[in-house]
């Protein structure tokens, strides 16, 4: 009667392992996902993600799966596709636009994390893609910003002195000037050449061109963020520097230097 009351109440060995392992699988199904290495030519490298960032969710729905499910969401079907992957850093979520797997290595972030980043997440506004734009962040050491939109306009293909004003890269202005004015004077068919390859070579080559000018004044790719705006990108970025500054600020002046515990990443 006493081993019928144990095999009764009782679980064989063999029961008890398999029930531990679907437990700890369930606890790491349930998990995010956390950056752990960046490879030097790998999608997220490029997009300036970090060490420690956490994917939350992909196209606004929450990701819980492992690394080979991550590069199966991430894997698009078409070239033109794009994907918005939500990501955690420190206690800021921002978004991302990518056209592939992020690569580099992952790990799955302790359950009290990733509890309170999907407690954020539950509040935190995802919009359709379409209606995000990519934009690149570069900043010098004083933290002063410059931000740019990554996405082609066709101004640079019609007007390339007036989209050089408009974003305030005098030098090649004025030498793009100087041409106009010097070619014209000496034959009206070189100046319209010389128009034609200047609308070309700023059309194609105009997110280089912005890119390269800001690293000719000592600003380094900081951020690659979708938003919605520019000031919503002012935003995040006075969320992970509150001492960073911009030329036309639609997020106030940024703290002073006593505040301790600002990112300096």
């Amino acid at each position: 009667m006493q081993s019928s009351e144990l095999e009764g109440n009782g679980q064989p060995d063999e029961m008890r392992e398999v029930d531990v392992e679907g437990e700890k699988s369930s606890n790491r199904a349930a998990s995010l996902l956390r950056i752990s290495g960046l490879g030097n030519r790998s999608r997220a490298n490029g997009l300036r993600l970090k060490n420690g960032d956490v994917i939350v969710a992909i196209n606004g729905e929450p990701f819980h799966g492992n690394e080979n499910d991550l590069q199966e969401a991430l894997t698009l079907d078409n070239v033109e596709t794009r994907a918005l992957v939500t990501v955690s850093r420190g206690n800021v979520l921002f978004d991302i636009i990518t056209a592939g797997p992020l690569g580099g290595a992952y790990e799955f972030a302790e359950p009290e994390l990733a509890n309170d980043i999907s407690e954020a997440f539950a509040t935190y506004q995802v919009d359709d893609i379409d209606n995000y734009e990519p934009y690149e962040v570069m900043r010098n050491i004083r933290r002063d910003c410059l931000i740019f939109s990554s996405t082609h306009t066709q101004l640079p293909y019609l007007f390339p002195a007036v989209w050089l004003l408009q974003n305030r890269i005098w030098e090649p202005m004025f030498a793009v000037i100087a041409a106009y004015g010097f070619s014209i004077v000496v034959n009206p068919l070189l100046f319209l050449l010389i128009y034609v390859l200047t609308c070309v070579y700023f059309g194609r080559g105009q997110v280089g061109i912005l890119r390269s000018y800001a690293l000719f004044h000592e600003h380094n790719l900081w951020l690659c963020v979708a938003a919605r705006s520019v000031e919503h990108v002012q935003t995040i970025c006075r969320q992970l520097d509150r001492r960073c500054d911009f030329r036309f600020s639609y997020v106030g002046p940024p703290a002073g230097p006593e505040d301790e515990d600002t990112d300096k990443a």
